[in-house]
């Protein structure tokens, strides 16, 4: 039983309780809770289990203290090697300090040595030299110029570097004796120095970098070295094709020709800036030339698009050369580089931009124009166009104002601004970006935004109100508002933030606002013209459709309906106001509601005083205020239906009884009127004169 429980704790899910549960299963095979079911057999074997269970764990702990045991000597054991091993390596670190010092010591002796050693040797090498050239000047002097190295080309650097030695000494030498010695030896140094070359340009076809570099070294001591050079450099530049983009080639070359220069050439730096400038200077501004003013005369679009494609491009090849040559893109030697490549072009480049600008502008325009077959007049001298009479199906945006126009506008307006940005000189910039808003504003503002309103304004002249009408100004103000948000958000997000710190970006706000100011007014008056006509319309209705018999009537038959003048005037509000609606937004909506609410009471108000009312007629009257007053809800403004309330009040005199007159002009919304206005409406009755009535307030 000891095994198996000992068995059964060691496992890795051990539970007591399963424990408890096995052992009762066994000892009563599972008779747990029947009547043969005998407890003390259960007992008797927790008893054992128990016991058992003890001396395990008696086990467990001698087999722990042991292990303790056996755990502390190797601690002990294992302490006293790390304390050798510690002293060991403070040992051996003391003798490698020593060991440093005596290095230390050698090497400055043999240091010392090898320098006196050297100057020792140094004059008794230079004597040798200079015995090595006497010999050879000797010969020279004897005629001879082909001895000793200068007779095996294999010996080219060793030539050259004699060749170098005597040149030098006979430039020294200025007595006669020398001359024909002198003479030799200039010829033999320019056929060394050529032949040094032909090996260098040889090298450099292999792409043989080191065998470039050990001529160049050589070549340095000769006087033609810098033109040797620049040749190299020539060269170097013949490897670009004639192909049609040109700039793709630059760079790659530049990098080719700066990883050779690294390779070849001391004082490589300089070399590249010579490099890199000789060739935009040549290959480059020629290409641009070329390809420029092939435009110029021709196309002048595309001449100021290729400018900037150019220059462009030719700035952001600058800026990875700044980087390959670890110099600073706005460095001086750049900026210079760049303007003088561009100078031919950009001296006259913001006048042919404005000019530009100012041609697309108009073309734009007049193509508009002849589109829609208009010629532009002269508004100011009155001239009244008859459009109106046209199919009220056409929209207006066809033939008088054009969003398309507006935009293609803006576009060349942006392209210009961005050509402007990259291409004018800073100092004039701000001023070049006013010049260019002024012409905006002139074209796209007042040519043809405000000629569109101009233009409608002076055709409410000409509307025939005495039928129906069509007010084309209406779907007008809402395209004015269109692109007059695209005007505003290119001034603000291409023209403003270019100019922010400078004095001109008050002067372009300021222009920005009297646009926006002027056109207000234009809207404002053209609305108040048009206000004028919907009234006229109004009154005339009411004049032609209203009857003297509807107001002074012995019948009831038209009890529950308005008159017919009524509703046709009403039918007219609804119209314009919904067209109102759908043309304007926001606050502007809402004051155009109310003035134009305020003069329809006017109307309705003075058309009143055209009848005489019997009892009957007032009723029919009342009808009629209360259909104008719930069409005046159209208005959505208190004032008028405060006005419309007032005129209900006032239309209650009419059928009230005379005995109730006083009371009733007593009321709080007629208290607002004056005596006059009250007392002349209850003339409107059919029995004032028999009344004669006069209100009385204290």
């Amino acid at each position: 039983m000891a095994h198996l429980i000992l068995k059964e704790i060691e496992q890795e899910n051990f539970n007591v309780d399963n424990l408890i549960e096995n052992l009762t299963y066994k000892a009563t095979d599972g008779r747990v809770g029947q009547q043969d079911f005998d407890p003390l057999i259960l007992e008797d074997i927790f008893k054992k289990t128990i016991e058992d269970l003890k001396k395990i764990n008696d086990k467990t702990k001698q087999k722990i203290e042991s292990l303790e045991s056996d755990c502390q000597k190797e601690k002990n054991v294992c302490k006293e090697k790390i304390l050798k091993l510690e002293q060991s390596y403070k040992d051996s670190f003391e003798h490698l300090s020593t060991l440093d010092k005596r290095i230390s010591n050698v090497s400055s002796t043999m240091s010392d040595m090898g320098s006196q050693l050297e100057n020792l040797n140094r004059p008794r090498l230079n004597l040798f030299e200079s015995f090595k050239t006497a010999k050879y000047f000797d010969k020279f002097m004897d005629g001879i110029d082909n001895s000793g190295v200068f007779a095996d080309d294999s010996k080219l650097e060793s030539a050259a570097e004699v060749i170098y030695k005597l040149y030098l000494l006979s430039s020294d030498l200025n007595d006669e004796r020398f001359d024909k010695a002198n003479s030799l030896i200039a010829n033999k140094y320019s056929d060394i120095e050529i032949k040094l070359i032909q090996r260098f340009h040889q090298a450099f076809f292999r792409n043989d970098k080191k065998e470039m570099k050990k001529y160049l070294n050589i070549l340095s001591n000769f006087k033609d070295y810098q033109e040797c050079i620049i040749e190299f450099t020539k060269n170097l530049q013949l490897s670009i094709k004639d192909s049609q983009d040109l700039f793709s080639e630059l760079l790659p070359l530049c990098i080719k020709s700066n990883e050779i220069f690294n390779e070849v050439l001391p004082n490589n730096e300089r070399i590249m800036e010579q490099f890199v400038k000789d060739l935009f200077l040549d290959r480059v501004q020629t290409y641009v030339n070329l390809n420029i003013e092939k435009y110029k005369e021709t196309d002048l679009e595309k001449y100021l698009d290729t400018i900037y494609l150019f220059y462009n491009k030719t700035k952001k090849i600058f800026k990875e050369l700044s980087d390959l040559m670890k110099m600073s893109s706005e460095s001086t030697f750049f900026n210079k580089l760049l303007n003088e490549v561009f100078q031919a072009h950009l001296k006259d480049y913001i006048n042919l931009e404005k000019t530009n600008l100012q041609n697309k502008f108009k073309a734009h325009l007049d193509r508009f124009y002849e589109k829609i077959g208009h010629t532009k007049k002269n508004l100011q001298s009155g001239f009244i166009p008859n459009f109106l009479s046209k199919n009220s199906n056409e929209l207006i945006d066809e033939r008088f104002l054009s969003h398309d126009v507006t935009t293609l506008c803006i576009d060349d307006a942006k392209k210009s601004i961005n050509r402007t940005l990259l291409l004018c000189d800073s100092n004039s910039q701000a001023k070049s970006l006013d010049d260019m808003y002024e012409i905006i504003c002139q074209y796209l503002c007042r040519d043809h935004i405000y000629y569109s309103i101009d233009l409608h304004i002076n055709a409410l002249q000409s509307i025939d109100f005495k039928q129906e009408i069509n007010l084309y100004i209406l779907p007008l103000i809402k395209q004015l508002n269109d692109l007059m948000y695209l005007f505003e958000q290119f001034t603000n997000d291409t023209i403003l933030p270019s100019v922010i710190n400078t004095p001109y970006y008050q002067k372009i706000l300021s222009k920005l606002k009297q646009i926006c100011s002027d056109l207000e007014l234009k809207v404002d008056n053209g609305l108040e013209k048009a206000f004028v006509v919907i009234c006229n319309h109004i009154k005339h209705v009411l004049q032609m459709e209203q009857k003297r018999t509807d107001f002074k009537t012995e019948s009831d038959e038209f009890y529950n309906q308005s008159t017919v003048a009524c509703s046709k005037a009403i039918k007219i509000v609804e119209t314009q106001v919904g067209r109102i609606n759908d043309s304007l937004d926001g606050i502007n909506v809402n004051k155009a509601l109310n003035e134009l609410g305020i003069k329809f009471h006017r109307c309705v108000y003075d058309h009143l005083f055209r009848y005489e009312y019997n009892e009957l007629g007032g009723m029919a009257l009342i009808r009629d205020i209360n259909d104008y007053r719930l069409c005046a809800k159209n208005f959505k403004s208190p004032v008028v239906d405060k006005l419309f309330t007032v005129l209900y009040s006032l239309s209650t005199l009419l059928v009230a009884k005379p005995a109730n007159l006083q009371e009733i002009c007593s009321e709080e919304n007629l208290r607002v009127l004056s005596k006059d206005t009250i007392e002349s409406f209850v003339q409107l009755r059919s029995d004032a004169r028999t009344l004669r009535f006069q209100i009385n307030r204290k």
